[in-house]
């Protein structure tokens, strides 16, 4: 009995101390600062591996950590240094003091790369030239008015040109060139948080009723302007396919991969940002002034004495550019955001708004958005995510480019107006009709309407779980799914007693649009990964599928009752466009990765897609991919010790890119026959065999790192040809056939992309980081089955792209044609360079500036040839060849040499000045940082192009028109004040 009580006493001690063991907890507490410059780093992420439990530092770089039992691994993150992985032990002790010394990684070695669907990898062993941009890089410096708009200039291969300066912004994207001629998308794709979003442009009839001439040129933003850049955390380009094959039919024209911002354990911490500021023109031209000389010039006749008296009266006596786009207009942006949680739940909340009027009064746009994003730990095994986005933008985008015979542009209109015209309002309230064109500005800017309100929503929900591990291998599988419905909602309207309706029937102009987009995809992946003497094997195996479905209807009314838009108020009523759509495609994708000791890493994969937009709907087509990187400082010969990192890589990958809907099948159209409905078939046809288009790549390349990464240096030299592209084959009209759908042409881009990157000085009282772009494209046309022809612009005489073998498509031609197409220019950039400049300073100030250079590149600039023709071009009275002509008739008419007009710019693209307020300040305020700051966006503009601005597109995210202007709205100079505060 005595051995009984005391074996039983020595178990409850053991249980008990094993208990006490297993509650046993301690504080960890310190101090996280640069290992250079020794100053505190705030928001650095401390992570215990082991149970998932984290903290953050405060202003000072102060952190606090409950950890359970007796040690614990702690991963220490911060976007631009290093990785630290650390064992703390609480050898006793209640709290455990640490002092971390974090090393800048300007090279970004340490950072995580998206290497497939359901599979990342470090940036140190990539393959592929795939360029991130960070949440500061995208919005620290200044507020932008879209996330294509802030993309500008940080990423080499990425050509990025403005549609125009109307707010809300809206660019045509090309990723290492041309990789369509027209039947599919130009445009990247975006994935964001996993969601296949639609990024289409959705066409309101503007350019029906102002009498531009088609829907290209609506003038509107593509719908990634809907997103909001303060919520992005980071933004990966792959811009070719050796990197995004395994996106396949999708990524022609390349992948844009956007990532949130998430939650981190720890204290809820809150953040308000409010920025005011204001906008006005970046580069006013000048018109020329009138004197009665020129009025000789111009006029004869009665037309003579009337305007000579008009002149006598007046003077000059009106800047009609001033009057049109002199407006200062206001922008504010207010951001409030939350985020925290525990070791299970994370989660990040935030709301904000931006409100921005522009240079021609009563245009503006203005964007409400909420989120949440929260990560939930179920256990140790499964964990799952969901990031949900509302956005409602409301767009007015005013009357400006092209028109004809409307009057409905006010910069084709002001081209024509001289500046003793007085077309003012009278003290009524009552419009002068415009003598020199079809409207008045005034009346223009004033009552015509041009908006648009979009109501959107984004969500992905995901699910990890892992199915086996043990200590050398585990098996995952991952799912997400995605959607984003969008709701837009459009009107056009010119007011019945404008001067231009006045000459019409049924004066009064109205279009209603109404459209539903509806995205849905889910992916399902598999992932085992195994080490085995030395190799990491990584296998993954996936399913995707995709569905859209788009429904738009404009419907018109002309004839309008006096101040009436209703259509039951029109004269006549008639469905001006409507259009169902339904795309399904499915992707199956293999991937296998192998990792020797960081030495070698290579990658095999391929995807097989089948879509309903291909004309074999159920045939699938293969995209392969296959990777190569040799980190020669890691192997045991290497002994360079200058040398951090030497990589030498090779990629090669396939992507597709999909037909336009509706030109691979045989449409229905209705027809009325005998006063009864019938139907008839289309005249286009289409190739039996027609395939989708297909792009190959093939890029090498070299990483170097030097002196503990305070060098950095990336190098890629791509081949990339786009096969098979789909464009229109004329058969002799006998056939009763307008056009068949074919793959008549290969197009070829080869280019070079270089990232410099360096840190010239790291000390306790200044920090300089500069990084240096460079990069360059030349397109071809290899292979064209059908006859050369011209497309884009307005005709031969205004200039025209040529489509031949053995050019580049954006090869700019025009008349004389005697003996044959005089050639004038070439839209693409001979390269293009950017500077980025990053400066911390007396431990509380900091100043970036970002310079972008663009040489080479040609525009159609047909406002220069509207001026003319109106007698306002700036240096009109000059004589520049002192002939004794003026230049404004010297030039003559229709002869694209006078204004094919060189593009090439130096801008400073982004500039930020911030200081932030000593912590001993603001401790009283309860306020853990207070930072205040003055920015600016396009301060600087130079450039000898004759018009408003290089960066000009009249016909909007086309692949080849893209660089034609006709009066667009100019482009601000944005500045901006800022106040941050961090609770």
């Amino acid at each position: 009995m005595k051995n009984f009580y005391k074996h039983a006493l020595s178990f409850a001690l053991s249980l008990f101390v094993l208990t006490a063991s297993a509650y046993a907890q301690f504080t960890v507490t310190g101090t996280i600062t640069d290992a250079e410059s020794n100053e505190p780093l705030f928001g650095v992420t401390i992570l215990n591996v082991d149970s998932g439990g984290g903290a953050a530092t405060n202003i000072d770089g102060e952190f606090s950590l409950e950890v359970q039992g007796e040690s614990a691994t702690l991963r220490i993150t911060y976007v631009g240094y290093i990785t630290r992985t650390m064992e703390v032990n609480r050898d006793g002790n209640s709290v455990v003091e640490l002092d971390i010394e974090l090393r800048p990684d300007i090279s970004r070695l340490d950072e995580i790369v998206v290497s497939g669907l359901a599979s990342n990898v470090k940036r140190s062993n990539l393959a592929n030239a795939v360029s991130t941009v960070s949440a500061e890089e995208l919005a620290g410096t200044t507020v932008n008015e879209s996330v294509d708009a802030a993309l500008s200039g940080k990423l080499p291969g990425v050509n990025i040109v403005a549609s125009g300066g109307a707010p809300g912004g809206g660019s045509n994207v090309q990723l290492r060139g041309i990789s369509t001629l027209g039947a599919g998308s130009s445009q990247p794709l975006y994935v964001i948080d996993g969601i296949y979003v639609d990024n289409s442009v959705i066409s309101t009839g503007r350019s029906s009723v102002s009498g531009a001439g088609g829907p290209s040129q609506d003038g509107v933003a593509s719908r990634v302007s809907d997103l909001n850049p303060e919520d992005i955390e980071s933004i990966e380009v792959l811009k070719g396919p050796s990197a995004a094959a395994i996106y396949g039919s999708r990524a022609n024209a390349g992948v844009i991969i956007i990532t949130t911002k998430k939650g981190k354990a720890g204290d809820t911490r809150v953040s308000i940002k409010q920025d005011v500021g204001f906008a006005s023109a970046l580069n006013l031209l000048g018109f020329d002034k009138w004197s009665e000389d020129k009025i000789n010039l111009l006029y004869s006749g009665a037309s003579l004495t009337e305007e000579l008296a008009k002149f006598q009266q007046n003077g000059n006596l009106l800047d009609y550019e001033e009057e049109m786009y002199g407006e200062n207009g206001l922008l504010t942006n207010t951001q409030i955001s939350a985020s925290g949680g525990s070791d299970k739940t994370q989660f990040y909340l935030s709301a904000g708004l931006q409100d921005e009027e522009g240079i021609i009064k009563n245009t503006g746009f203005n964007r409400n958005n909420i989120r949440l994003n929260v990560d939930h730990s179920i256990n140790n095994n499964i964990s799952v995510s969901s990031t949900s986005n509302f956005i409602r933008t409301d767009s007015d985008r005013g009357f400006t480019g092209n028109q004809n015979g409307t009057g409905g542009s006010i910069g084709y209109n002001i081209a024509y107006v001289p500046s003793y015209a007085d077309l003012r309002p009278d003290e009524n309230g009552v419009y002068p009709n415009n003598p020199y064109f079809a409207e008045n500005p005034y009346a223009l800017r004033d009552h015509a309407v041009n908006n648009q309100i979009v109501n959107r929503f984004l969500q992905s929900l995901g699910l990890e779980a892992q199915l086996y591990s043990d200590e050398n291998s585990f098996l995952s599988f991952n799912t997400q799914v995605g959607f984003d419905y969008l709701n837009a909602n459009s009107e056009v309207y010119f007011p019945e007693w404008f001067q231009s309706q006045q000459a019409s029937s049924t004066p009064g102009d109205v279009i209603h649009g109404k459209q539903d987009n509806f995205n849905l995809n889910l992916q399902a992946f598999l992932v085992h990964n195994i080490d085995v003497e030395g190799f990491n094997f990584s296998t993954q195996l996936g399913y995707t599928r995709i569905y859209e479905e788009s429904n738009r209807l404009l419907n018109r009314g002309r004839g309008l009752a006096p101040g009436q838009t209703n259509l039951n108020q029109a004269q006549v009523q008639s469905v001006f466009g409507q259009r169902f759509q339904e795309v399904s495609e499915i992707g199956l994708v293999a991937q296998e990765e192998i990792n020797w000791e960081d030495k070698l890493i290579g990658t095999l994969g391929v995807r097989f897609d089948k879509s309903t937009l291909n004309a074999k709907q159920n045939e699938f087509y293969a995209f392969p991919k296959a990777s190569l990187a040799a980190n020669l400082t890691n192997f045991g010969f290497w002994n360079i010790d200058q040398i951090d990192q030497l990589k030498l890589r090779t990629a090669y990958g396939e992507t597709g890119g999909k037909a336009s809907f509706g030109s691979t099948f045989e449409a229905l159209g209705g027809v009325n026959i005998g006063g009864n409905l019938g139907s008839v078939i289309s005249t286009r046809a289409i190739d039996p065999n027609l395939k989708p288009e297909t792009a190959s790549e093939i890029e090498f390349g070299a990483d170097i790192s030097v002196f503990q990464g305070k060098i950095g240096l990336e190098a890629t030299y791509y081949i990339k040809e786009v096969r098979d592209l789909i464009l229109d084959q004329s058969p002799p009209a006998s056939t009763g056939i307008s056009a068949i759908a074919t793959n008549a042409a290969d197009l070829e881009n080869k280019g070079l992309e270089l990232t410099l990157t360096t840190s010239p000085v790291r000390t306790a009282n200044l920090s300089w980081v500069s990084k240096l772009l460079y990069w360059k494209n030349d397109s071809e046309i290899t292979r064209l089955d059908i006859p050369s022809y011209e497309t884009g612009g307005f005709g031969l005489s205004l200039g025209q792209y040529l489509i031949r073998e053995g050019y580049s498509p954006t090869t700019i031609v025009g008349n004389p044609q005697d003996p044959g197409l005089t050639f004038y220019g070439d839209a693409q950039p001979d390269f293009q360079m950017s500077w980025y400049n990053e400066l911390n300073f007396l431990a509380n100030f900091e100043f970036s500036f970002l310079f972008q250079y663009s040489k080479g590149a040609d525009n159609i600039d047909l406002t220069r040839f509207l001026l003319d023709g109106g007698g306002n071009t700036p240096d009109w009275s000059e004589d520049s060849d002192n002939d004794g002509v003026p230049n404004g008739l010297d030039r003559g008419p229709f002869n694209p040499s006078r204004f094919v007009d060189d593009a090439t710019y130096l801008k400073l693209r982004e500039v930020g000045f911030y200081y932030t307020v000593p912590t001993n300040l603001v401790e009283s305020l309860n306020v853990e940082r207070i930072r205040l700051g003055v920015s600016g966006k396009n301060l600087l503009l130079f450039s000898d192009y004759n018009s408003y601005d290089p960066e000009v597109s009249n016909f909007g995210a086309q692949p080849v028109a893209q660089s034609v202007e006709v009066t667009p709205y100019p482009s601000s100079r944005r500045v901006f004040f800022h106040i941050n505060l961090d609770f």
